[in-house]
């Protein structure tokens, strides 16, 4: 069913926005028995086509995530060299191609390749895990993906048990399904969390199967593991960062994991319904997924496809979420649902087109135009109200994109620094990441009342920034994210203002 055309957004694409805060439910990851899990896993496994992709290229098309960059900085040194580089350190320097009489190897990158191939030789032998596609030589990426198996631990073991006698490429699932987890939880790394598409159904079902405070705590536990993996130079602590996240992982969520990426690998969402349905012990996800507020939240879904109608609330959110986003400021989600388009050009004031990016349950919405803007708009407004021309809020704009490309870790103060150490030290990396945000909003508002004072007038409730003027429009100023975007229209639904983001 489309949504209901308004003045300006006929051909909008109009989602459904909400949230899952689940307060004080008590929630803890199913229990998924071993034999269930092999059966469950070999059955979806046959349905599953890799053609003649790498594992590596397989999870990422899954995932809808781009192929990784192709080359990268040289040393001569009589051939190429590959260095990689993360947040302007150099973690790996690898020959590609050596010319002349003497060829040089990395002493500790040959090392934990052998280290490696020796781990993989009562597992298939080889290069069992699809590490080096890519390259002779551990990559960062590669390091990460193996310290996750390790974190697997004989969870990995039973998948592939489980394969043994399905006549199927034992050594491509699972070293597709390890390289899918690893780029999946990468996403956690991100200052907020987004997934879109498959993932965002990957990400619903752990919320079922796990609860949203173990999604959050393996979310903390992820982000310590990729850290040491990046620095990691040795099998030992490559083994080590794997045994910590164990810990944190678990079994269950570990055959969670393993079985929410065979469910959605080679499938449309349309196809993924009676597969997922099919896990074990779905009911119990589906009741977890609900007593968060999943219930409520697709309770207010209006069901386009009559598939849909008789299903429970975790099976409509996997077949109709098309993004969902964690915030670090509390266990919540963010959950937007994809509703229907209009019919007709939408258009606002100027000639430029405008789209609906959000729909909030109170009649209120987000909408982006053509040129980039994006404005909150109440009840009874629409498109045809967003004034053509708003010198003030291009100023805007314009500044505060400058004062924020200035912003970095040189202008935290002593506090803000030793908050931020603090919480990296105690491991807490959710809170580190949002104090550091935190403190770049606080610059970018200090720097902005510097440069406007007495021109505007700036609020510390409500809107932030008011043009005083006659005819003068409100203005919020915010990070880009999804759940902040979301929050701000949930929180001021009544108000119409631009959202200038940076």
């Amino acid at each position: 069913m489309a949504a209901t055309a308004e003045p300006g957004l006929e051909s909008a694409t109009v989602y459904a926005v909400d949230f899952l805060e689940p307060g004080t439910v008590a929630t803890r990851p199913v229990p998924i028995p071993r034999a269930e899990f092999q059966q469950a896993f070999l059955r979806l496994s046959r349905d599953v086509r890799l053609g003649a992709k790498t594992p590596q290229a397989a999870a990422r098309e899954l995932l809808h995530l781009l192929p990784p960059p192709k080359g990268g900085e040289t040393v001569d040194s009589q051939g190429e060299w590959l260095l990689e580089v993360y947040r302007n350190q150099a973690y790996t320097l690898v020959p590609e191609r050596q010319e002349g009489p003497v060829v040089l190897t990395p002493e500790a990158d040959e090392a934990l390749r052998v280290r490696y191939l020796q781990w993989c030789a009562p597992r298939g032998g080889g290069d069992c895990l699809g590490l080096l596609d890519d390259g002779p030589y551990l990559r960062t990426d590669d390091r990460r993906a193996f310290a996750l198996a390790l974190a697997f631990g004989h969870v990995l073991d039973e998948t592939r048990e489980a394969l043994v006698h399905g006549l199927l490429d034992v050594r491509m699932m699972v070293s597709m399904v390890v390289w899918s987890v690893a780029l999946y939880c990468m996403m956690w790394v991100v200052p907020e969390p987004t997934t879109k598409a498959l993932a965002a159904g990957m990400t619903l079902l752990l919320m079922g199967y796990l609860g949203l405070q173990t999604v959050y705590g393996l979310m903390n536990g992820w982000v310590r593991m990729a850290d040491t993996a990046h620095h990691a130079t040795t099998f030992e602590e490559l083994r080590a960062a794997g045994e910590d996240f164990g810990k944190v992982l678990g079994e269950d969520a570990a055959r969670a994991m393993i079985l929410a990426v065979a469910s959605l690998s080679g499938h449309t969402l349309g196809q993924v319904l009676p597969r997922v349905k099919s896990l074990p012990r779905f009911k119990l996800a589906g009741k977890q997924f609900e007593a968060q507020g999943g219930a409520a939240v697709m309770g207010r879904l209006e069901v386009t496809e009559a598939a849909l109608a008789t299903e429970g609330a975790l099976a409509k959110a996997v077949a109709a979420a098309e993004t969902v986003a964690t915030s670090p400021q509390g266990p919540m989600a963010v959950v937007m649902l994809k509703k229907g388009t209009g019919s007709g050009s939408g258009l606002a004031p100027g000639g430029r087109s405008a789209e609906t990016v959000i729909r909030h349950r109170g009649g209120n919405r987000q909408v982006e135009l053509s040129d980039g803007q994006r404005w909150h708009l109440p009840r009874g407004k629409s498109a045809v109200d967003i004034p053509a021309e708003d010198k003030v809020g291009d100023m805007l704009q314009e500044a505060v994109t400058q004062v924020a490309r200035e912003w970095g870790p040189h202008r935290l103060s002593g506090a803000e620094k030793r908050a931020i150490d603090e919480a990296k030290k105690n491991g807490e990396y959710w809170l580190a990441r949002l104090l550091e945000r935190e403190a770049r909003g606080r610059y970018v508002e200090r720097e902005l009342r510097r440069k406007f004072d007495g021109l505007l007038r700036f609020n510390h409730q409500g809107v932030d920034v008011i043009d005083p003027s006659p005819g003068g429009y409100k203005y919020e100023i915010l990070s880009g994210t999804a759940s902040n975007l979301a929050r701000h229209g949930r929180r001021m639904a009544g108000e119409f203002f631009w959202m200038i983001t940076f």
